[in-house]
């Protein structure tokens, strides 16, 4: 059977999974109805089928660019918008994996990944189009100014497209964007709604050819980001760090990004956010900062692209203590053990941060990229045996199918200390 009617054939599962995902992860600042994410969901889903029967992604890109558009008018978030492609995705795969095998379900695996990804990025092109343009969306604000008086470039109208609704904003200082978070109320959590904003402001700079990147939380925060949104994790049955979810999207884009990224750290770091944080190219904290990563505390496997994230900078005996005690390291002890390149005084934060962004950003931008592609590539490629990637995966499985997982997520959720039984 082909795999267009495969898909046809499960339009109302898919849908019905889709929409009751989505729900789950409903936030306040939702802008769309429920009966009108159905029909949102829907029209995707037939317009993916349409792709793969046709085996073209033109037909999603078009209809992307102008969904894109109308919803930019409405004023609604990119975030948001694109919350209905990941969550239909992410289906759609576990649809392909049920009921397709062998080459044919490889094909149509990689047919989705073409076929979303291409609507995304039609989709994140429109909205930073009409954001730095400054176009039609009610209540955008005029464009922001710069240090030393230079336009920023769709500043405020860029972060309005970030999403996040006022969470991600987004500035130009010269050569240097600057990103920052601001969800004081969940304390800057890593939700799919704040993680796609700032992959949409990531995307927007690089149109606009910045050639240095400051990741910073919003001035007066004592917490840097709390880490991955919780409330959104599977509670059991599904890998909770899939490939596709909106935090590991997050990162890969963190890492590819063709210019250097700098955290900014003032306040705690936790949990996902420290992956957050050791992805981008370097680290800048004053005394504020800590340090700490709490799958322990969840009885969440941690997966085996994140550990090696760590690998890659710090030494293996410190990256089990991290782990296995998801104790927080202070500020001086993560300037010993190199997770930050500067420990800087709290007055000196800022200025020392972008005068070392401005720096990077008047050398050579291609011979930066090419050496950070290059890095990427020789610390992120370590050949793994088939058979003992599978095993591995075995055993995370075990992890998030278990009641200590549940646990976890229950003692989380009821601000308990959890009972783990090791089952």
């Amino acid at each position: 059977m082909e795999t267009s009617e495969v898909l046809a054939n499960a339009e109302d599962r898919v849908v019905d999974q889709a929409v009751a995902e989505l729900e789950q992860r409903h936030s306040r600042d939702q802008a769309t109805s429920p009966e009108a994410s159905r029909r949102h969901l829907r029209d995707l889903f037939q317009l993916v089928v349409r792709c793969v029967r046709e085996d073209d992604v033109d037909p999603i890109i078009a209809s992307s660019h102008q969904l894109a558009a109308d919803r930019f008018v409405a004023g609604f978030d990119i975030g948001e918008v694109q919350g209905e492609f990941n969550v239909l995705e992410e289906v759609l795969w576990r649809e392909v994996a049920d009921t397709l095998a062998g080459d044919q379900r490889i094909d149509a695996l990689e047919l989705l990944n073409a076929i979303l990804g291409a609507g995304r990025d039609a989709l994140a092109r429109t909205y930073v189009a009409l954001a730095s343009s400054g176009s039609g969306a009610p209540g955008h604000e005029p464009l922001a100014q710069g240090q030393g008086g230079e336009a920023a470039d769709g500043g405020d109208a860029v972060a309005q497209a970030a999403g996040a609704r006022g969470a991600v904003r987004v500035e130009v200082i010269g050569r240097v964007g600057v990103i920052t978070l601001g969800d004081e109320r969940r304390r800057n959590a890593l939700s799919a709604e704040l993680a796609n904003g700032i992959i949409a402001a990531l995307e927007g700079l690089q149109a606009q050819q910045v050639r240095a990147i400051v990741l910073r939380a919003a001035t007066g925060m004592r917490v840097w980001s709390s880490g991955r949104d919780i409330t959104e994790l599977p509670r059991g049955r599904r890998d909770p760090l899939a490939y596709n979810d909106p935090l590991e999207e997050l990162l890969r884009a963190i890492r590819t990004f063709p210019a250097p990224i700098v955290a900014m750290v003032h306040g705690s770091v936790w949990g996902g956010a420290f992956d957050l944080v050791l992805s981008c190219d370097m680290i800048i904290a004053d005394e504020t900062a800590s340090f700490a990563i709490t799958p322990a505390n969840l009885g969440l496997p941690y997966n085996t692209t994140g550990l090696l994230h760590f690998l890659g900078r710090l030494p293996i005996n410190l990256i089990k203590e991290m782990f296995f005690t998801a104790a927080p390291v202070d500020a001086q002890k993560a300037k010993e053990w190199l997770v930050v390149n500067h420990l800087v005084e709290a007055a000196e934060l800022e200025s020392f941060t972008f005068d070392l962004a401005a720096t990077m950003a008047s050398k050579s931008p291609l011979a930066i990229t090419v050496i950070k592609e290059q890095l990427r590539v020789l610390n992120d490629y370590q050949p793994v045996a088939a058979q003992v990637y599978e095993r591995i995966q075995g055993l995370r499985r075990q992890a998030y199918d278990s009641s200590d997982y549940l646990e976890g997520l229950n003692a989380f959720a009821e601000k308990r200390q959890p009972v783990f039984r090791g089952t």
